[in-house]
């Protein structure tokens, strides 16, 4: 999949990762050749300079070793900071693309968790290991070099301890990936949890609700245990290994001195190569839970990925004035057993108040939200201005849209942050929304005003300062397409005025308003009234015309 342009975010910031891995190759490459310093000049300390004697040859061996350790140090420096930009650049490229995508087609932050996953891996130790871990047999070369049997001690141990890694991989793969999911399984719940805290408390559910999320978090701390525990245990096993691997060297290499076979210089020379030849597969072995975890983020980023809609290249289309026409459209969630809209074909002309009601439950707040392009129909379609929603860039058709939902909720920042949409707004703009939605006073007398900040404001703020906050957003540019979900569900009857007359003003700058809701003062406003009954079309006219048919069975009801 592409954009027409070239690789999708997560293929395109992956192979970034492979191209750059190279340099970083090259850099492992000269760092592993500058590893074999310290041994040889041991070599050359114990078996040329103690023997001859030389202060000479032991201060240039010496000046030369420093230099060289100098830039060995360098490098890995340089290495290390490599790295850490990668995972930086892989980050930016991947992680606005995943956020956009979550707020637009909906989800959890899973992937943003996998984003910091592999970012972590590629500035961890367990990278470098693995880029140092092809250059063991060039140093198990060398210790054959040295001495044959020191060399076959050295294998045997390189072999032990790749075989110990795959053993690690294996049992902690699965271990690692229950625990994962558990663990997104818990963090799900939690949000849930967080949105609805004020019900969980007043209902003192609090304890049940604990218990149903300890038994995903439960789960996951004890795949998680499991896997620690083996991947601690095949850690010590492998030091362990290595230090009597140690051993072994310096043991056969005395050995080998005594029967004058060998030299002291390559006895220690042989121990040092093979303590840096066996140290990238150890290292590998105490990381070997990271290099699972960010594989297994990998194919979850490139899965969530490929679910997207592909990207395309939208043509700019005029500015949008209003129209609505829907043509057949049927919408039904993927998991519920019936439509819950249905067959609903209508018109709705540049500049009207169209009012939504109907009973509960009969699909207004969903019909709402087709409307706006929010979901997309299973059958029909629905355009604006001509163009289907999906023909329309979202980031130029916005601007143009305003939307009021039943469950307000406001960003952390500030007040006027919230109402210009988090756009660099003049201050004048922000204020006639706020004006327009009759919120302005109520903003004065806030601590600083308009500058008034909060994390949440759902603890700062009332629920009807919240909404007609929301109100304002909605508002804000006087957008050519509004829809407001029940604006006055949690206002006053001073309040509903304000609406009603934000509903009216409106209508004067020729915005299309949708309005659902119940309350005849903000019914009485429109110019055509829509009833929906169990996800139908049941009546849809002139405002005056509708209310006449819904009041005459009533009074005839009365009557008799």
């Amino acid at each position: 999949m592409n954009n027409g342009n070239g690789l999708m975010p997560v293929n395109k910031a992956l192979a970034n990762i492979k191209s750059a891995l190279l340099y970083v190759f090259l850099f492992s490459l000269a760092i592993n050749l500058l590893m074999l310093v310290s041994p040889l000049y041991m070599l050359q300390v114990y078996d040329r300079v103690l023997v001859s004697g030389s202060h000479a040859t032991l201060l240039f061996l010496t000046i030369f070793a420093l230099v060289a350790l100098i830039v060995l140090a360098t490098l890995d420096i340089v290495r290390g900071i490599l790295l850490a930009r990668l995972g930086n650049a892989f980050d930016k490229t991947v992680s606005g693309y995943l956020f956009k995508n979550i707020i637009e087609q909906g989800g959890h932050s899973q992937p943003l968790r996998d984003v910091d996953t592999v970012r972590s891996f590629l500035s961890s130790p367990a990278l470098t290991a693995i880029m140092d871990a092809p250059f063991t047999p060039l140093y198990l070369a060398l210790i054959y070099i040295l001495h044959p049997m020191l060399g076959h001690i050295a294998l045997a141990g390189a072999i032990v301890l790749f075989s110990l890694a795959l053993l690690g991989e294996k049992m902690t793969r699965i271990a690692q990936k229950d625990s994962q999911n558990a663990s997104s399984q818990a963090h799900r719940y939690t949000d849930v949890c967080g949105k609805n805290r004020n019900a969980v408390y007043a209902m003192g559910m609090s304890s049940h609700i604990l218990a149903k999320w300890n038994i995903p978090h439960l789960k996951s701390l004890s795949f998680g245990g499991l896997a620690n525990s083996r991947s601690s245990g095949i850690s010590a096993i492998s030091k362990g290994l290595r230090f009597a691997l140690q051993v072994g060297i310096l043991g056969m290499g005395a050995f080998l001195v005594i029967e004058q076979e060998s030299s002291p210089g390559v006895m220690i020379a042989a121990s040092i190569v093979m303590g840096r030849g066996l140290a990238p597969i150890e290292a590998s072995i105490t990381g070997w839970r990271l290099v699972i975890a960010a594989r297994d983020a990998r194919e979850r980023l490139l899965e969530y990925q490929n679910n997207l809609p592909p990207l395309t290249e939208l043509l700019p289309l005029p500015e949008p004035k209003g129209k609505l026409t829907v043509q057949n459209v049927i919408f039904q969630f993927p998991n519920s057993e019936k439509p819950l809209i249905r067959d609903v074909s209508l018109t709705i002309n540049p500049g009207e108040v169209i009012g939504i009601t109907g009973p509960n439950a009969a699909g207004k707040s969903t019909l709402g939200k087709l409307l706006l392009g929010l979901y997309e129909p299973n059958h029909g379609e629905i355009r604006l201005d001509g163009a289907t929603y999906s023909q329309w860039d979202r980031k130029v058709l916005g601007p143009h849209i305003g939307y009021l939902p039943q469950s307000v909720e406001l960003f952390p920042g500030t007040i006027a942050e919230n109402i210009s949409r988090f756009t660099d707004a003049e201050p004048n703009e922000i204020m006639q929304a706020a004006q327009l939605a009759g919120v302005h006073e109520m903003i004065l007398g806030l601590e600083n005003g308009y500058n008034f900040a909060a994390d949440n404001f759902d603890e700062a703020l009332s629920g009807g300062q919240r909404q007609r906050i929301a109100l304002a957003r909605a508002v804000f540019g006087l957008p050519k397409l509004i829809l407001l979900d029940e604006p006055t569900s949690s206002l006053d009857a001073e309040a509903e005025r304000t609406v009603a007359a934000a509903v009216k003003a409106l209508k004067e700058h020729g915005a299309t308003v949708l309005v659902i809701g119940h309350r005849p003062a903000l019914m009485n406003l429109t110019d055509k009234l829509l009833v929906m009954q169990n996800g139908s079309l049941a009546a849809f006219g002139p405002t005056n015309e509708i209310m006449a048919k819904l009041v005459r069975p009533a009074v005839q009801k009365t009557g008799t």
